[in-house]
């Protein structure tokens, strides 16, 4: 995990790094990181990797009894307790990927 002087937090997986900022949520007056949504908007990494959230719930190889990513056994994060991280389950890779999305 890597925490910039701006807040930001840069997650580095397979190569590829995502950023991201802090910003203020009025609802609860404070600064929270706001996550991708990679369901709306997909990233894979240079081996072909998804970026996925904990939360994504609609994957056919989730673990049955939570469903979610954050507790399947495909799920790889930079650093325990992280929000998003990359899937590892080769069905669901994709294959010659040469750039990222």
């Amino acid at each position: 995990m890597c925490v910039n002087d701006e807040g930001k937090r840069l997650f580095t997986i397979d190569g590829d790094t995502v950023e991201v900022e802090r910003v203020f949520d009025e609802r609860i007056g404070a600064h929270i990181h706001d996550y991708p949504d990679f369901c709306e908007n997909p990233r894979v990494t240079l081996a072909g990797r998804p970026w996925v959230n904990v939360t994504r719930d609609d994957c056919p190889y989730a673990d049955e009894e939570y469903g979610d990513c954050g507790s399947c056994k495909y799920f790889r994060c930079q650093s325990a307790g992280d929000l998003i991280g990359v899937c590892d389950n080769e069905q669901l890779r994709l294959q010659g990927k040469e750039e990222v999305l």
